[in-house]
């Protein structure tokens, strides 16, 4: 009796050992993938804390990269704890992430890297095979990033500085500084 007792009691502990290992194993299976998706070009921070105050900076995230979310409870309501790959876990603010990749993703354009110009006029241009002829001048350089405005085709715009696919300019109907896409612009 005292034997069988002794077998039991090492299986229970064998058993409470193994427990914690067991739900990790199933919560690893469950884990979301999210994709970086920051408006102003630059790159995501994870940091150690889920708070931008007096928490360290990990590493930074490309924008396009997928991330796969760590369920857990105790992270506060507009953060998640994140891992990408094999590096540490950490904490990213919700907002700059996404769901999916249905849409193919844009790289963006980091803002500092536009070559200020000799401010030059061009014009809006219609978009081609599109229904909608507008083209959004946005505050950032990304089709993603919110419209100040629409542009009509022959609205009036000065260039200021130019990027790859971007351009930084002012648009002359209403003084607004923002961004359009150098394929619906045209010199005028």
């Amino acid at each position: 009796m005292k034997k069988l007792m002794s077998v039991l009691m090492v299986m229970m502990l064998v058993v409470g050992l193994m427990i914690p290992v067991l739900s990790q194993a199933e919560s690893a299976e469950g884990h979301d993938k999210m994709i970086v998706s920051c408006s102003n070009g630059l790159k995501l921070n994870v940091r150690d804390m889920p708070t931008t105050k007096n928490s360290r900076l990990l590493y930074r995230v490309e924008n396009g990269s997928t991330l796969t979310i760590l369920h857990d409870e105790t992270t506060p309501a507009g953060w998640a704890k994140v891992r990408l790959g094999s590096r540490e876990a950490g904490y990213v603010l919700t907002r700059y992430l996404r769901a999916d990749k249905s849409e193919k993703f844009e790289k963006l354009e980091n803002e500092s890297d536009f070559k200020a110009v000799t401010p030059y006029i061009v014009v809006a241009r219609p978009r081609a095979n599109h229904t909608e002829q507008s083209v959004g001048l946005r505050v950032a350089p990304t089709k993603n990033a919110d419209a100040l405005r629409r542009l009509e085709a022959g609205d009036r715009l000065q260039v200021t500085e130019v990027g790859k696919d971007w351009s930084k300019v002012i648009d002359l109907k209403t003084g607004m500084t923002g961004y359009v896409a150098n394929d619906y612009i045209r010199i005028a």
